[in-house]
């Protein structure tokens, strides 16, 4: 969708659409809209922000998706295509609709840190960063040194472009702050949950998906991906079974660590207590019926899978590593592991299995209530643009 019979198309269809009176006009902007968990977080957002407020566009390189195909009606939706940074795409797109806000996420932070460069029109450009940066590079730079060096370097370029940067959690935020000027909004928002609701799915999902095999019976869901830890999790695993024989871990999700992660298994001479079974679509109900959820990542942005987990009642044990900490509160929510390490790791899950999960799993969910329930989520972002529309006018 390129070229200017493509732009005279968008400019249409916005004025068809802008019959909603002086409502700025907020265009997200993210490579699509599918099952991740920013991908959930902008459909929120999307689904939830106040109509009376704000009129609301999509932009995504890629059509279809979970997420996509089930948006309110009112959301003006356009797919620009073009690849993974589609610049000059993006920066039409911006000349067409002239939004208020610019919100982006993911690589359409730095797709919109360029475009915003060449458009016309300039709108309040805010930005989402949905992972740690100095671990997420950490890692990526043990692949390739110069690249990811270099790719850091443009990310923080991207985040000084915008206007506001939201960061999911505190250690995120004092990291971006180190990075940003003094005439940036640096606002701290974690992902809303829509307790009730992921409670009622996993209820229903329940009853067509077979209970995780275990006696106890340990969980996880995640990308194959080293940023996951999965490594350390299988290296505890001996541990756990000294103490608890019968235990077996299942992993939902799929990626390029799958057969390492079996090689390791296999090598350790656990792999009857190793389960990969894959992705499911019916995660939630899994999760609801283990007895205990484990999350051994080496950082996250702000981890949507311990929130749905405490949301349901299943009990959490985790490394202690960026993300997780306004979460999972060690001796109150859940267990935490001090250091990223197996040992640690099968300590906190041994105390965890040892402990009284059904005390701490409520603890967590009254959190999660009072700190990341939809309405409390969605408010702070309408604040947030609210705020940067006077700002800015």
């Amino acid at each position: 969708m390129v070229g200017q019979g493509v732009a005279r198309a968008w400019r249409r269809r916005v004025l068809s659409t802008s019959a909603g009176g002086d409502r700025p006009l907020i265009l997200f902007a993210i490579q699509e809209l599918d099952s991740g968990g920013p991908d959930r977080v902008f459909f929120e957002l999307l689904t939830h922000l106040p109509r009376d407020r704000f009129r609301l566009g999509l932009i995504v390189g890629k059509g279809g998706g979970r997420y996509f195909d089930n948006l309110p009606a009112d959301v003006e939706k356009t797919v620009i295509g073009g690849g993974r940074y589609p610049v000059r795409r993006l920066a039409r797109a911006i000349d067409a609709f002239r939004p208020a806000i610019l919100f982006t996420t993911l690589r359409m932070n730095l797709t919109a840190a360029f475009a915003t460069m060449i458009s016309r029109h300039r709108p309040v450009f805010i930005s989402r960063q949905a992972n740690a940066i100095a671990s997420d590079f950490a890692i990526l730079k043990q692949q390739s040194r110069i690249k990811h060096r270099l790719a850091e370097q443009v990310t923080l370029f991207s985040l000084r472009r915008a206007d506001a940067v939201v960061a999911q959690a505190g250690d995120m935020a004092a990291e971006i702050a180190r990075h940003v000027s003094p005439r940036q909004r640096l606002a701290t928002i974690g992902n809303p949950a829509d307790i009730p609701s992921i409670e009622a799915l996993a209820i229903e999902q329940a009853q067509s998906v077979a209970a995780p095999v275990g006696n106890p019976a340990i969980i996880s869901v995640g990308r194959l991906m080293p940023q996951k830890g999965y490594d350390i999790l299988v290296r505890a695993l001996p541990a756990i079974l000294e103490i608890h024989p019968g235990a077996e871990i299942t992993i939902l999700g799929d990626g390029a660590q799958r057969d390492t992660l079996e090689a390791l298994a296999q090598n350790l001479g656990v792999s009857t207590a190793f389960h990969l079974p894959g992705q499911s679509a019916q995660a939630l109900g899994a999760v609801r019926q283990a007895d205990l959820f484990v999350s051994s990542s080496r950082y996250e942005g702000f981890p949507n899978v311990i929130l749905e987990a405490m949301a349901v009642g299943t009990p959490v044990a985790a490394t202690k590593c960026p993300g997780t900490g306004e979460l999972v509160i060690d001796g109150e929510t859940g267990w935490l592991a001090p250091t990223i390490g197996e040992q640690a790791l099968a300590a906190a899950i041994l105390s965890a299995l040892a402990g009284n999960g059904a005390a701490r799993a409520a603890a967590a969910r009254r959190h999660i209530e009072r700190r990341f329930a939809r309405n409390i989520i969605i408010s702070a972002y309408s604040d947030l643009f609210g705020d940067m529309l006077a700002t800015h006018a």
